[in-house]
């Protein structure tokens, strides 16, 4: 696979995860609307800061995980275990968006503190349950494709790089839209862009565990 089939992988396989509705983004959405863009780019600081440690000790784990067992082994579970995470995911985002669930979530914060959005970027990604899981699931498995192909640290960097970006994009773009006063996620706009970015889910999710399945 080169650098930029890769490379869209990652950007797919995160993309749902990047986009949809949860505690980071219904904090940035409260925190944005006073500060701004400035304030969506101080929570995704907040962010990498647990996410980069996180890829590193995981990446650090598979190299030494892999010396001390079959290579196939490890590959088929990884892939078995993403495939199914992602397909389990897509359908729970799926089911909501069909159902056309309402209602915003009221968060209190000190929405004046310039500090807060970095703080509050690291906490709520550190103590977010399906944040831990989806690395250590389907996001495990473009870590490892990317050792593969790449190297240890030079994979770490491939990976990160792809996946990055989007949370600074979304979390930015979502500060500054909600600070002009414009709802993103009620858009009609945003259910569509959210079924189309969970069907390319779907398709790495049965590819990774067909992948699994026929490592030999």
């Amino acid at each position: 696979m080169d650098l930029l089939g890769f490379g869209a992988q990652v950007v797919f396989t995160s993309a749902s995860g990047v986009i949809s509705p949860g505690p980071l983004f219904f904090a940035n959405l409260v925190y944005g609307s006073k500060q701004g863009i400035y304030s969506g780019i101080k929570m995704a600081h907040g962010h990498t800061i647990v996410e980069l440690p996180l890829i590193i000790i995981l990446a650090s784990g598979l190299i030494t995980f892999s010396s001390i067992t079959t290579t196939n082994l490890v590959s088929k579970l990884i892939s078995l275990s993403g495939g199914i995470v992602i397909l389990v995911f897509s359908a729970v985002q799926i089911e909501a968006l069909l159902k056309k669930k309402k209602g915003e979530k009221k968060i209190y914060f000190n929405t004046h503190n310039k500090k807060d959005p970095l703080i509050i970027g690291s906490i709520l990604s550190a103590l977010n349950p399906f944040f831990i899981l989806w690395w250590l699931t389907a996001g495990l498995k473009l870590i490892s494709d990317s050792l593969e192909l790449y190297g240890f640290a030079m994979g770490i960097v491939v990976v990160f790089s792809f996946h990055i970006w989007m949370d600074y994009s979304w979390l930015a773009v979502t500060a500054h839209l909600i600070s002009r006063g414009t709802l993103i996620f009620r858009s009609k706009y945003y259910p569509i862009l959210l079924l189309a970015l969970n069907a390319a889910l779907i398709y790495y999710g049965i590819y990774f565990i067909v992948t699994g399945l026929i490592v030999t």
